[in-house]
C-alpha cells in the first residue's frame, strides 16, 4: 500500500504551492456590478382567499364551539359564522349557546339558513323564502333580507307565485304587512286568478284591494264587475252584507253603458240578479246610467265640468288592456267601450284559463 502511495508521489517530490485566491464577498462582486442585485420586492404565489379557506374549514370541520337550542333540537355551529350575522351573538362574545324560539324559527328552517351563512352558493326551495324572511327579519340579518326581497322584485318571480307569497305571509305576524304589495303584484294573471278557488276564498279586505288595484289587467270593466259577482255568489248568505263595500271598488262608471242599463232589469241569471236587484245596487246603477249620460254629451267646457262636480262625476282610471284572441268576447281596441256579454259566458272563459298554464295572460300582457 506504501510503495503505491510513494509511486505516485514520485519519489519524494514536493507538490507545487495552489495559487492563491482573493478572499472576495459576494457584496463586492454587487458593487462592481458584476452581478445585478436582487428585486426589492418579491412576488408570491395568489394564496387561497382566505374567506374561501374559512368556509372550506367550516363546512368540512366537525369541530364547532357554539351550540343553538330550538325547543328539542340542538345545532352545533361555528361561532364565527353565527357572529358574522346575528347581532345577538355579536353582543355577547363570551356567550356560546343561542336558543331560538320554536314558533318564530323552526328547526328545518335553521338548517338552510346556516346553510347559506356557510355556503357561497346556495339554492333556496321556494317553499322556504317566506320562512327565511320571517327569520331575517327576527334575527335581523340584513345581508338576507337584501338577497331575498331581490328575488322577490325580480321579473323571474312570476305572478301567481306572488299571490302564493301574498297568502302565505299571512301565517307570519311580523310579516302581514307584505300581503298587499305581493297582491299588487297581479296584473296580467288576474283573470286566471279569477278562476280559481283561492279567489273564492279571499278575505274581503284582500278582495276590495285586488279590486281596487290599477294594475290587474282585463278586457273591460265588466270582467272585474262579474269577478266580484262571483266571489259574492260564493257564499251568498255570509256575503250578502258585503254587496255595498264590494261593488264600490268596481269601476261601474266604465262598464259599457248598455250592460249598465240592462242590470237596472232582471236577465234571468240568478248569481247576477240577486245582487242587481238590491234596492242600494239599482239605485247606484241608475246613478251611473244618468253619469254615463252626461259624459255621452260632454264637450269638454267648463260648464260640464260644473255639472260634473254638481252631481259628484268622477271618472276612474281604466285598468290594463289585455286581448286574449282565445276569448269569446274580448275586443281588441282598448279605447272602445267593450262588448255585452254574460255572466255565464264570463264563466265559460274562466273555465279555458283553468285548462291553459297560469302565465298565459302575464306573457300576453307583456307583448302588448
Amino acid at each position: 500500500m506504501e510503495s503505491r502511495f510513494e509511486d505516485f508521489l514520485g519519489s519524494g517530490d514536493v507538490l507545487p504551492m495552489e495559487p492563491k485566491l482573493p478572499e472576495l464577498s459576494l457584496r463586492e462582486y454587487r458593487n462592481e456590478n458584476r452581478i445585478e442585485p436582487p428585486q426589492k420586492d418579491l412576488r408570491l404565489p395568489k394564496q387561497k382567499d382566505i374567506v374561501a379557506a374559512l368556509s372550506e374549514f367550516w363546512r368540512e370541520s366537525e369541530h364547532c364551539d357554539f351550540l343553538v337550542r330550538i325547543g328539542e333540537y340542538r345545532f352545533p355551529c361555528h361561532r364565527l359564522v353565527l357572529m358574522a350575522y346575528i347581532q345577538k351573538v355579536r353582543e355577547n362574545p363570551d356567550v356560546l349557546d343561542l336558543e331560538l324560539p320554536e314558533d318564530l324559527v323552526s328547526p328545518g328552517i335553521f338548517v338552510s339558513l346556516y346553510r347559506w351563512m356557510t355556503d357561497h352558493d346556495i339554492l333556496i326551495k321556494r317553499s322556504e323564502i317566506i320562512q327565511l324572511l320571517s327569520v331575517a327579519t327576527y334575527l335581523k340579518i340584513d345581508e338576507l333580507l337584501h338577497q331575498i326581497w331581490t328575488c322577490l322584485e325580480s321579473d323571474e318571480f312570476s305572478e301567481h307565485h306572488a299571490y302564493q307569497v301574498a297568502a302565505e305571509v299571512l301565517c307570519f305576524k311580523t310579516l302581514k304587512h307584505l300581503h298587499c304589495p305581493m297582491l299588487q303584484r297581479i296584473q296580467g294573471y288576474f283573470l286566471t286568478f279569477v278562476s280559481c278557488k283561492e279567489f273564492l276564498e279571499l278575505s274581503l279586505e284582500s278582495l276590495c284591494f285586488i279590486l281596487s288595484s290599477n294594475e290587474i289587467a282585463v278586457n273591460s270593466e265588466t270582467e272585474v264587475f262579474y269577478a266580484a259577482i262571483r266571489w259574492l255568489n260564493h257564499n251568498w248568505p255570509e256575503r250578502l252584507k258585503h254587496v255595498a263595500e264590494v261593488l264600490e271598488k268596481v269601476r261601474l262608471l266604465r262598464v259599457p253603458k248598455k250592460l249598465v242599463k240592462l242590470l237596472e232589469s232582471p236577465r234571468g241569471e240568478y248569481q247576477v240578479d240577486r245582487v242587481t236587484q238590491l234596492a242600494e245596487v239599482r239605485k247606484s246603477l241608475e246613478e251611473i246610467s244618468f253619469a254615463q249620460i252626461l259624459m255621452q254629451h260632454s264637450d269638454g267646457t267648463s260648464l260640464f265640468g260644473e255639472i260634473y262636480e254638481i252631481f259628484q262625476v268622477t271618472v276612474p282610471q281604466a285598468r290594463k288592456f289585455i286581448c286574449h284572441d282565445l276569448s269569446p268576447y274580448h275586443h281588441p281596441d282598448p279605447n272602445l267601450p267593450g262588448r255585452v256579454f254574460s255572466y255565464s259566458e264570463f264563466l265559460k272563459y274562466l273555465a279555458l284559463l283553468q285548462t291553459l298554464p297560469p302565465d298565459t295572460l302575464p306573457q300576453l300582457l307583456r307583448r302588448t
